[in-house]
């Protein structure tokens, strides 16, 4: 009795919990303008660096994560052409 009592208070608040919004990981995070490393960036990029370099370049020195260093990547390569 005890445990069906725990296991139904358990479904119960799982139901309840609110929902994560799914959206919220993909967000472009937001990184603070650094013009000399994007001068960096973008010197490796003209000097024909492939991409997944310069990708884990920025993840080393920045200290993000994979989806953030390449939204970043993308940004800096885009203003670049």
């Amino acid at each position: 009795m005890t445990t069906s009592s725990v296991l139904i208070i358990l479904v119960v608040f799982l139901l309840k919990a609110p929902k994560r919004d799914s959206n919220e990981e993909w967000k472009q995070q937001e990184i603070d303008k650094d013009e000399a490393f994007e001068n960096k960036v973008n010197l490796l990029i003209r000097n024909g660096r492939r991409d997944v370099d310069v990708i884990k370049y920025i993840r080393k020195e920045k200290n993000l994560g994979l989806l953030p260093a390449k939204q970043y990547f993308d940004r800096i390569k885009a203003s670049s052409e």
